[in-house]
C-alpha cells in the first residue's frame, strides 16, 4: 500500500521555487530519512504532506487521497507530527497537555503515555512556556506518538535532544518500524537517520537528487582505513581516497585513507605493507559521504 505519493510537485514562493518537480513514494511499513541541509526544501515539502500548504504544480497523495485542507483535517486524526521548533501550548504544564491528549484520543492511550514518559523521562510540573528546548521537544515527540498512528511526520525530530535521548529516540523508531508503522523523517544528519531507515532521500535545493536503499548507502560509504609502518614509503593504495600522512614520535609513518573498493583489494594492500605496526578499520564517516552526494549532483 502506497502511504505517500509526491508527483511532480513544485512549490513557488513568487520567483523562489521552495521545491522542484519533485517525485517519490512512501509504502506502508517503510522508515524514509528525508535528508537536505538547512534550507534545501525539506520543511516546505512536509507542510504539503501535512496539508497546511497547497503545491502550485503536481499532486501530493497521502493514504490514496489527494491533500486538500478539507482532507489534511481529516487525516490528521491517523498521523502523528513533531518538528523541531512545533509551537505548544506555554500556558499548560507537560502535564496538563499531555493528560488533554489522552482524554482527546481515548482508548489505550493512558497506558501509551506512560510508556513514553518512562522512556524520555520529560518535565511534567512546570509549564510548557518556561521547559528548555529538549524538555519541550520530548514532550513534541510523546504527542506524535501518543495515539499510536499509522504515518508519523518528523521534521528535524532531535533537535534540542541531548545525545542519551537522542538515542532512545531512536529506539522508539526501531520499535515502531518493527509494529509496522510508516515513518517519514527529516533531518539534516545523515548519520542520525541512517541505521534506522529502510531509505534515504536526498534532497538539495528543492530537488530530489537522490532515493537511495540505506544499506546501500552505508555499503558505498566505505571505510576508514588508519595504518602505522616503519617504511616511510608507503603510500594509499591505488584509487584510495588519500587524507594524511605523518611521522609519529617514535619512528613510524601514518597512513591515513578512505577505502570504498573490494575488501579483498584492501587485504592485498595490507599484506605488502612493509614494517607494519598497526592498522585501524572503522565505517567512513557518513556526512562526509552526505557532503560528497552533494559535490557529485553540483558536478552533474
Amino acid at each position: 500500500m502506497t502511504v505517500i505519493r509526491i508527483q511532480e510537485v513544485t512549490k513557488q514562493f513568487g520567483d523562489v521555487a521552495a521545491v522542484s518537480d519533485a517525485s517519490f513514494e512512501v509504502m506502508k511499513g517503510e522508515v524514509i530519512g528525508f535528508v537536505g541541509a538547512n534550507g534545501a526544501g525539506k520543511s516546505t515539502t512536509i507542510n504539503m504532506l501535512l496539508g497546511f500548504i497547497a503545491p502550485s504544480h503536481g499532486t501530493v497523495r497521502v493514504f490514496g487521497e489527494t491533500v486538500t485542507p478539507h482532507v489534511a483535517h481529516r487525516q490528521h486524526a491517523r498521523m502523528g507530527f513533531a518538528a523541531g521548533d512545533m509551537e505548544l501550548p506555554g500556558n499548560l504544564t507537560s502535564k496538563q497537555y499531555l493528560q488533554f491528549l489522552t482524554h482527546q484520543y481515548g482508548g489505550d492511550t493512558a497506558k501509551r503515555l506512560a510508556e513514553l514518559t518512562e522512556r524520555f523521562q520529560p518535565v511534567l510540573h512546570k509549564k510548557i512556556a518556561t521547559l528548555s528546548r529538549g524538555n519541550k521537544q520530548k514532550i513534541a515527540l510523546i504527542a506524535a506518538f501518543l495515539p499510536s498512528p499509522e504515518l508519523v511526520i518528523l521534521d528535524e525530530p532531535t533537535s534540542g535532544l541531548d545525545p542519551i535521548m537522542q538515542e532512545k529516540f531512536l529506539e522508539l523508531i526501531r520499535g515502531e518500524a518493527a509494529a509496522g508503522t510508516t515513518i517519514f523523517m527529516s533531518s539534516h544528519y545523515l548519520g542520525e537517520v541512517a541505521d534506522v531507515c529502510s531509505r534515504v532521500i536526498l534532497m538539495r535545493d528543492g530537488r530530489i537528487v537522490s532515493d537511495t536503499p540505506a544499506a546501500e548507502l552505508l555499503r558505498a560509504s566505505g571505510k576508514h582505513v588508519r595504518v602505522i609502518s616503519g617504511y616511510g614509503r608507503t603510500a594509499a593504495p591505488k584509487g584510495a581516497e588519500a587524507i594524511a600522512k605523518s611521522k609519529t614520535e617514535d619512528g613510524g609513518y601514518v597512513v591515513e585513507f578512505d577505502w570504498r573498493g573490494e575488501p579483498a583489494q584492501l587485504q592485498q594492500w595490507l599484506a605488502a605493507v612493509k614494517q607494519l605496526r598497526d592498522i585501524e578499520v572503522t565505517e567512513f564517516n557518513l556526512e562526509a559521504a552526505f557532503r560528497g552526494m552533494y559535490d557529485e549532483e553540483s558536478a552533474a
